[in-house]
């Protein structure tokens, strides 16, 4: 089951609970519509029995709500023995009452239906609401079909009192119908706005594992579909990834391995997020991420390497732990790129993916293969070190001219850094 489905279910299953509750008073009202009967000898009627029935039912809607028992066919159980319940008592009572059989629906116990109805739609279950009411005035037709008439015909003098009478009786029918028609409608939109709400919070769930909580707002926010698609735009770009990663996955088993990674995705997923940068894919012991989305930021080069500063930091903490407790240290290099690229989200709901596309990644993953060469950690491009205000005479940062790096004719410039984290 996936996570809409299970959602949903959830929310049906406290609903449920709020109808064994209702379902409670329903029967006291049924009791004291059948007790007010007594001169009719109803306290010796079956009736009366029906009616404790229906307590019975009432009670075991209370053990499964407290027990939060609940499947998606429970619903169409219950209210398929509330409906046969309440339709049997109805005829009952019409019979002790001495009621034609075309006038059981203008009965007070069969103004129970509204409740059983509403009941329905409160279950976000629009189908239910028609099966409920289809299901109770079939039972009525079915008596009215098979019952004798206790008065006989009306005379035929009485037409107009007979036309009259027939209105009059039809006319709780027509209101089931119209009532359970509203209510088709009304829990046919409340399910549909119900499973709109829950697969927005869901695709804001997944966003914001890697987003902060703004960027996947906009990007879940469904009255902008201008934020769908994407722009070419100025945007930082971060790669790393662990230093002599095959070795320690060697020495691991993949339950360790497993537990490596995801904390190491998380110190650097949060520290991204903390610094406004966003996480665009995780590929193995690698990260990229990317600085300046939704909109372009003149500070971008900047929180992205007071970003870099800062996962080295925090990965040299988490590292020390793990030496503490006899596992291999943790060691990254970081290259980072500043240009144009192609930054947006495809998709639609829940199948939403943030894409960045350039020559700018390229050069961004590129450049972080040369912390090997320089034996360092953080190494960017001249274009990142020109947006960042870095330059030849930034303390701790030395530049080289003339780099050549994979798939690219020029050679182009970088600066490495050598001096102490702070």
């Amino acid at each position: 089951m996936n996570d809409l489905e299970e959602t949903l279910k959830r929310a049906e299953g406290r609903r449920e609970r709020l109808a064994a509750i209702l379902r409670v008073f329903v029967f006291l009202s049924l009791m004291a519509a059948t007790l007010s009967l007594r001169e009719h000898g109803a306290h010796h009627h079956p009736a009366l029995y029906v009616s404790i029935g229906y307590g019975l039912l009432a009670a075991a809607g209370l053990v499964l709500a407290w027990r939060r028992i609940f499947h998606p066919l429970l619903p169409f159980a219950f209210v398929t023995l509330e409906v046969i319940l309440v339709g049997v008592q109805t005829i009952l009572m019409g019979s002790l009452m001495g009621q034609e059989p075309m006038a059981l629906a203008a009965l007070p116990s069969a103004a129970v239906i509204f409740v059983i109805l509403a009941h329905a739609a409160m279950r976000y279950r629009p189908w239910l609401v028609l099966y409920a009411a289809v299901l109770f005035l079939a039972i009525l037709t079915f008596a009215g079909l098979t019952m004798p008439n206790p008065q006989g015909n009306i005379p035929a003098t009485s037409h107009n009192m007979q036309h009259d009478l027939v209105h009059h009786q039809l006319f709780p029918v027509i209101m089931i119908v119209l009532t359970a028609g509203i209510l088709f409608v009304t829990a046919q939109g409340t399910r549909r706005l119900l499973h709109a709400s829950i697969s927005e919070r869901i695709a804001r769930h997944r966003l914001a594992r890697f987003f902060s909580a703004d960027i996947a707002d906009r990007l879940t926010d469904h009255s902008n579909d201008d934020e769908r698609g994407g722009a070419v735009q100025p945007v930082a770009i971060l790669f790393t990834d662990i230093r002599g990663f095959s070795p320690i996955a060697e020495a691991l088993t993949p339950v360790e391995l497993t537990d490596l990674l995801g904390e190491f995705r998380a110190i650097l997923a949060q520290t991204i997020r903390d610094h406004g940068g966003v996480v665009d894919k995780f590929i193995g012991d690698a990260v990229m991420a990317v600085f300046g989305f939704p909109e372009p930021n003149d500070s971008s080069a900047e929180r992205c390497l007071a970003c870099a500063h800062a996962m080295l930091e925090r990965l040299k903490t988490w590292s020390e732990e793990r030496v503490l407790a006899g596992q291999p240290p943790v060691s990254i290099g970081v290259g980072m790129h500043y240009g144009e690229a192609f930054v947006g989200v495809v998709g639609r709901d829940d199948l939403l993916e943030f894409t960045v596309i350039g020559d700018t990644v390229n050069i961004a993953e590129r450049v972080e293969r040369l912390s090997r060469k320089f034996d360092t950690d953080i190494v960017v491009s001249g274009p990142f070190a020109e947006a960042a205000k870095l330059d030849s005479h930034s303390t701790g940062w030395v530049m080289e001219t003339g780099q050549t790096i994979t798939g690219h004719s020029r050679p182009i410039d970088v600066f490495y850094f050598c001096g102490e984290l702070s």
